[in-house]
């Protein structure tokens, strides 16, 4: 069966969606975690200019998709707790026939009301009129500046003239949005298996005298054919010593035999506003047969991902992950001769300055571990409070706890004309990168389902 063929009669294509109920209950979260007699205004992400008149694809505010789905441009949220009352209202674009010929159907007044839970729905024309009245009757208003710099001056002329108390809504909402529920997993889990499809493909399709571009249109059409939004971020596809630019994105160079090929790439997957994010790498031999160097190399990054895995559990911390990769990277650093033992001792000669021998973070620079979620680096603080009611309390480093969702990815870097490396190590980069859900009793590895072990991935490559 061609790829196309089976793309579209596949599972993958037909994925959950967040139920209404979902949204009300964040509504409804929100509000009651705001102070008396407050409103929160959440603003729309502004339209890009791509090049003259023509736009990026658009993408809403992780916050809107999160509280409420709604997908254009142009609109607000406002949630109100004024007299201890809940109201939802909404500013959007109006219906507009000779405008939604050109740029797409909107969905009104009407359908801010009636599908999108606002109690209120005004043109966005009438933003300063209503909410002038709001912030009157408030004590204090939540807003975040910089998401909306056209919105930003709006409102600041309304709130310089109220002078009311300005709260930050990210303290509430990012909040929430770290502890994902079983509706998002799901997203976040199908998410995952279209990603996971890509990156097989891209090793089924992978051959020397390809170019790095070519893998990556067949991770884009992976991703779009099996009903994805868009990826969760730029795709990075290098190889040889592409590959120790951790942020590589040009995918323009030669895919050539005896090199390995690093793909970061996934996609998220949701409704038109802006999906669930999921962030996969995988490291493989464009020939399909990993040299005796590079098995080194990469059993030992896998080594070390395992046992960060392994240390994910409620009650953790990430940088318990992170200091169990280090500890297997450090000991098969120094069992290679990358670097050397700790009762090595810098020499200085007479008049020069002091080498100093390699270290772990030379070669693996970046953290273990991101949030996953709306955003592909998700909100929500690393740290937290210590639980006393003083407000100089010292934060401490969050503790695991189950609907929490990040990756790990260790990977080693060896840049092609680093002498202090052996040189059969040298334009040699790794990365192994799975998401990671902390449940009751561990965790759950949502992206299982790409080859990671030398075995499988020389299997499945084998068959092209």
């Amino acid at each position: 069966m061609q790829l196309l063929d089976r793309l579209q009669s596949s599972t993958l294509r037909h994925g959950p969606a967040t139920p209404a109920a979902a949204y009300k209950t964040r509504l409804q979260r929100f509000w009651e975690q705001l102070k008396p007699n407050t409103i929160a205004i959440l603003v729309s992400n502004p339209e890009r200019t791509r090049s003259n008149d023509t736009e990026f694809t658009y993408r809403q505010s992780s916050d809107l998709v999160y509280l409420n789905g709604f997908p254009e441009p142009d609109s607000i949220l406002v949630v109100s707790k004024l007299e201890g009352r809940q109201e939802v209202i909404m500013f959007v674009q109006p219906k507009d026939r000779e405008k939604e010929i050109w740029t797409g159907i909107r969905e009104g007044i009407e359908g801010a009301k009636a599908r999108y839970f606002a109690d209120k729905a005004y043109p966005i024309g009438e933003f300063e009129k209503e909410i002038g009245k709001l912030l009157n009757a408030a004590d204090g208003v939540y807003y975040r500046f910089r998401n909306n710099h056209r919105i930003d001056a709006r409102f600041r002329k309304l709130w310089e003239v109220a002078q009311k108390d300005l709260l930050n809504p990210d303290d509430i909402l990012h909040e929430m949005r770290l502890f994902k529920s079983g509706d998002e997993v799901s997203l976040i889990r199908h998410a995952s298996a279209i990603s996971a499809e890509a990156h097989k493909q891209a090793m089924l399709a992978c051959r020397p005298g390809l170019s790095e571009n070519h893998l990556e249109a067949v991770l884009s059409f992976v991703f779009r054919a099996c009903g994805a939004l868009a990826p969760s971020y730029n795709s990075i596809v290098a190889s040889g010593n592409n590959a120790v630019i951790l942020h590589y994105t040009r995918n323009d160079d030669l895919l050539r035999d005896g090199d390995l090929v690093l793909i970061d790439a996934a996609c998220e997957y949701g409704s038109n506003g802006g999906g669930y994010a999921s962030d996969i790498t995988r490291c493989f031999p464009v020939n399909g047969k990993f040299s005796e160097a590079q098995r080194e190399i990469y059993q030992l990054v896998l080594d070390s991902q395992l046992a960060a895995i392994a240390a994910c559990k409620p009650g953790a911390q990430l940088i318990d992950a992170h200091a169990a990769a280090c500890k297997v990277l450090e000991a098969g650093l120094y069992r290679l001769n990358i670097i050397p033992g700790e009762e090595v001792v810098p020499f200085r000669h007479f008049g020069q300055p002091v080498k100093k021998p390699p270290v772990l973070r030379d070669f693996f620079m970046h953290g273990t571990s991101h949030w996953l979620g709306i955003d592909v680096h998700d909100v929500g603080r690393y740290d937290e409070k210590d639980g006393s009611n003083d407000r100089r309390a010292s934060l401490k480093r969050r503790i695991l706890k189950p609907g929490m969702v990040f990756t790990v990815e260790p990977g080693l870097y060896f840049d092609k004309d680093d002498k202090r490396v052996p040189e059969k190590y040298r334009g040699i980069g790794v990365r192994i990168e799975d998401d990671v859900l902390i449940t009751d009793t561990g965790c759950e590895i949502l992206t299982t389902d790409v080859p990671k072990t030398v075995a499988e991935i020389e299997a499945l490559m084998d068959r092209c």
